[in-house]
This record gives C-alpha cells, sequence and structure tokens, in this order.
C-alpha cells in the first residue's frame, strides 16, 4: 500500500524540511491527503514502517532517507547525499488513485449553493459532463482550490429509520462544533468506476461508485448486492456543497438515498470497513442522537430532508444555571449572523434585560463610527488593530463595566464580544458572576440571517470572508467555556421557541423590557 509514501512526498515537497512520521500523520488528516477507507489505531507507526521499509528496500533509488532518528526527508532534495542509505532491491508502486473533479467556476454559473440543493436535475446536466469533469491524481487534486472532488454521499434508510455510525479512530475532529456521528457513507468518486457500460455518462459513473463504496462499507445481505446492481433501491436526493471550510471548498457531494431490502440481516447491520464503528439505526421519529453531534454534513441532511425530525430534537443545552440567573452579567456571544440580534430582541422586550452593545463601546474607544456607517470589513480591521494591544482586552472591559454603572437594573446583557480574553478581564474585574450564552447557527443559516438583515446583497463567499477575518477567529472557542449554548439549526420560529425555553429553564421569569 503506497498512500502512505504518497502523502509523504507530497507533504516533503511542499514543506521543504526534514518530518516526523507523527507530524507527517497530523499534516495529512489535517489537509485530508488520506482516502476515507484508511483506518487504524497508530496511523504514525504505519507511516514510519512504511517510510523504513521503501528505504531498507529501494537504496539509493528510494524517494526517501532518514536525516536523524525518526526524521525523514525526500533524497533529491537533500544536500549531502551520502546521509542516504545502501539499496537492497527495488519493488515497484502501486498506481496511485485518480478522482473525478470538475472546474469550480463551473458552479458559478449554475448559481452557486450553500448546502443542501433538491433540485438537482439542471444542475448536474450542467456539471456531470465528460467536457467538464477529468480525473486526476487525488493528492494533487487534495492541493488545489480551482477543481472541486466529486463524491457520493450515501444514506441508507429502513422504513422509518437511517443507518448512522462513527469513523474510525483515525479520523479527527477538526474543531469543537463538529460531531463524530455521521449518516452518509461513501467517498471520492475515481476512475476505477468507469466502465464500458457508463462510458460518457458521468451521472451513471457517480451511481455505479455510489454501488461500489455500499459494497465495500458495509456487509450486504445477496438480496441487497442483486438489487444495487439491477440499480434497485438507489436514488438521488439532491447536491451538496459546502464552501465553509477549507475542506468542504474542494469537495462537492451527491446525495443518494438506498432503501435497503426486507432481508432480516438488516436488523442487525454490519460493517465492512475496520473504520466504520457503532453501526445501528436511529429512529427517523424521535432521533437518539443531538444534531450537534453529527458532522455537517449529516446536520445538512437531516435538517434538509428529515426536518421534522430536527423539529424535535433540543435546541440549547445547559451547562451552569446559576452564573446565568440575574443578578449576573450576561454575555451573548457567537459568530456573525449566528442570530444574536434577535435573541438580544427577544430577552429585552420578553424578560426585560437593558443591553450594552460591545460594538458600539468598541466604536467610542477607536473613534469611529458604528458598524452600520463604518462597514464591517473595515470596522473589523479597526477593531482587530484595537484588540491585538496588550491592554485592549483590559480596556473593553472596563469600558463594558462603565457603561454597566450608568444602568441600574439588574438584568444587563451585553452583545458580541468576540475574545475570550475580554471574557477573562470581565471576570477578573467585574463585581457579579458573568454568564456566557453561546449562540450556534451552521454556516447556511447564518448565511441566511446575514443576508435578511444586510442592506446589500451578499455572496456566500463575501459572507466567508467577514465570518472568517483575525477578529472573528476566536469566536468559536467560546463554545466550550460558554454556560449555555442556543443552536440556531433551521430559522427564526424554531429558534425563538428555543430561546424562550432556555431562559425559563434556567429560572429567568418574563419581564416585558419597559
Amino acid at each position: 500500500m503506497s498512500q502512505f509514501l504518497d502523502v509523504a512526498e507530497t507533504l516533503l515537497r511542499k514543506h521543504k524540511r526534514p518530518i516526523s512520521a507523527r507530524e507527517l500523520v497530523d499534516l495529512a488528516t489535517d489537509e485530508k491527503l488520506f482516502s476515507d477507507t484508511l483506518s487504524g489505531k497508530t496511523p504514525h507507526q504505519t507511516m514510519k514502517s512504511k517510510i523504513s521499509t521503501d528505504i531498507i528496500r529501494k537504496g539509493d533509488r528510494s524517494r526517501f532517507v532518514r536525516t536523524a532518528p525518526g526524521r525523514f526527508y525526500l533524497r533529491e532534495l537533500l544536500e549531502d547525499p551520502a546521509k542516504a542509505y545502501e539499496a537492497k532491491r527495488y519493488t515497484a508502486s502501486p498506481p496511485r488513485e485518480r478522482v473525478m473533479v470538475f472546474p469550480s467556476r463551473v458552479l458559478d454559473g449554475t448559481e452557486r449553493f450553500q448546502g443542501i440543493k433538491e433540485s438537482w436535475i439542471r444542475v448536474s446536466r450542467k456539471l456531470f459532463r465528460p467536457t467538464v469533469c477529468t480525473y486526476i491524481d487525488r493528492i494533487e487534486a487534495e492541493q488545489r482550490q480551482d477543481v472541486k472532488q466529486v463524491l457520493t454521499y450515501i444514506l441508507v434508510t429502513r422504513r422509518n429509520r437511517i443507518l448512522a455510525f462513527r469513523r474510525g479512530t483515525f479520523s479527527r475532529v477538526e474543531d469543537y462544533l463538529r460531531g463524530s456521528n455521521c449518516i452518509g457513507f461513501g467517498g471520492h468518486v475515481a476512475e476505477i468506476d468507469r466502465s464500458l457500460y457508463n462510458v460518457g455518462s458521468e451521472l451513471q459513473v457517480i451511481r455505479d461508485n455510489a454501488v461500489r463504496e455500499l459494497f465495500e462499507e458495509l456487509a450486504l445481505p445477496q438480496k441487497d448486492k442483486d438489487r444495487l446492481r439491477r440499480g434497485d433501491g438507489l436514488r438521488v436526493l439532491g447536491l451538496l456543497n459546502d464552501d465553509s471550510s477549507p475542506t468542504g471548498r474542494r469537495h462537492f457531494a451527491v446525495v443518494l438515498q438506498y432503501s435497503v431490502s426486507t432481508d432480516p440481516l438488516w436488523e442487525k447491520p454490519q460493517r465492512g470497513e475496520k473504520s466504520i464503528t457503532q453501526l445501528r439505526w436511529i429512529d427517523l421519529n424521535a432521533l437518539d442522537v443531538e444534531l450537534k453531534d453529527f458532522e455537517y454534513w449529516s446536520q445538512l441532511c437531516l435538517t434538509g430532508f428529515f426536518p421534522s425530525s430536527v423539529r424535535a430534537q433540543p435546541s440549547y443545552i445547559i451547562r451552569r444555571t446559576r452564573t446565568l440567573r440575574p443578578p449576573s452579567l450576561l454575555c451573548l456571544v457567537g459568530g456573525i449572523g449566528s442570530g444574536k440580534s434577535l435573541a438580544t430582541e427577544l430577552l429585552r422586550r420578553d424578560f426585560g434585560y437593558s443591553e450594552i452593545n460591545s460594538g458600539s463601546i468598541v466604536a467610542q474607544l477607536v473613534g469611529i463610527p458604528a458598524v452600520s456607517e463604518t462597514g464591517r470589513a473595515a470596522f473589523q480591521k479597526r477593531a482587530w488593530q484595537f484588540i491585538q494591544n496588550r491592554d485592549g482586552p483590559k480596556k473593553l472591559a472596563l469600558a463594558l463595566l462603565n457603561a454597566l454603572k450608568s444602568d441600574p437594573q439588574e438584568r444587563i446583557l451585553i452583545d458580541g464580544i468576540r475574545q475570550t480574553a475580554t471574557l477573562r478581564e470581565l471576570k477578573r474585574i467585574a463585581d457579579r458572576r458573568i454568564g456566557i450564552i453561546f449562540v450556534h447557527a451552521p454556516p447556511n443559516v447564518a448565511f441566511q440571517f446575514y443576508s435578511e438583515r444586510s442592506r446589500q446583497v451578499v455572496s456566500f463567499a463575501d459572507f466567508l470572508k467577514l465570518s472568517e477575518a483575525p477578529v472573528e477567529q476566536d469566536v468559536k472557542k467560546m463554545i466550550g467555556i460558554a454556560d449555555a449554548v442556543l443552536y440556531n439549526w433551521m430559522g427564526k420560529s424554531m429558534y425563538k421557541e428555543a430561546i424562550g425555553k432556555l431562559m425559563q429553564n434556567v429560572g429567568v421569569s418574563r419581564r416585558h423590557h419597559k
């Protein structure tokens, strides 16, 4: 298996320095260079073994050399060739995986979307054509930003149940907001999926890939193998595009559904790959796993194709109650478009809170007009310059508390703090408890909220530039220290209800603001 060697070569050529096996695996995982089927509890040991064996077997014909104990480099980039080990024998490497891609710019011509697109036929006719799609080395594809790799994402259902699983120990969670439960099987559409029977029909190649992936990832009953070979029970539900992360921007998925046969073996489904764990059916009428515990693409599919299941889900979690009750100082934090403004409006109107807007305080400290007049991008730049100063967080915390002194009410809300350092300063110098509510909205919902509030037409790319600005980077870390988390899954009505229930469960009574 040469995948480890190909990945190592790509990374060593990119970084141009000797790297340990463990760091190579970490870099490869971050950059998504490994295939979907890779599993194992100690991939760094596998990496070390593969490179060491290659050096021993091929000697001076190996791509690699060891520069120090546990550190490897490319022979051609090494300044002193004398460090290379002696050759013993040469073993040819098998061919690399070639995956289907299309130019990202083609998607712009079909009205680029974020999330799920159920009306998929027109778009697929433009994208999945032999003149548009091609096949390139997967490692090359992962390094390019100008192409989208085509994947299948298959939902396996049985009446009102859907099959869920967790990826094995090799997969790493990228950040706190990403769950590990998954409802999508499948992987990269590859050149091996082409045959004499689907030549000229890229959509059929994609369907055949879905069949192959199901054969590999699940231990299918014979009845289902026969059905899939005929194409029975398999249908396209829609398309999935996710430009909210570097990984998402390199991928594009065709979402399919496979309705399994009546074979009794489906009562206890069995995996076909080691990387799939905790395989089980989930009742769509009463999800026994919270939506927040699913990875983002699964969240998109659940909210897009099974909205009634999501509406029955809890939309908040409470970690600590006491800090959220008056007379504590309530801080509402979250990313752009998450729904903080709507929450602030409801807390003021229905629960009698007075608002201190951190954006207005920052504007006063910096000496510029408010965001609405300055423009968000320009405001973000000035705010970032201010908060980077050593005493920036302290100055902001003091200014917020000075504004608090002018308001004698017990129910005070601070909206829009964006740095954990500011929260730390507040907790250090405030004379009352500090409670933190983090508002989380998935990127597609955040974009929708932001677009509705903006006075100008904003593309998703423009929205991402604002939400990924340096001054915003600390926001998502706050979910780990929040006393409660509000989840804005599906828009205003469900979100408003969640806000009211959260406050009532905390023990804050309704008190209309005068």
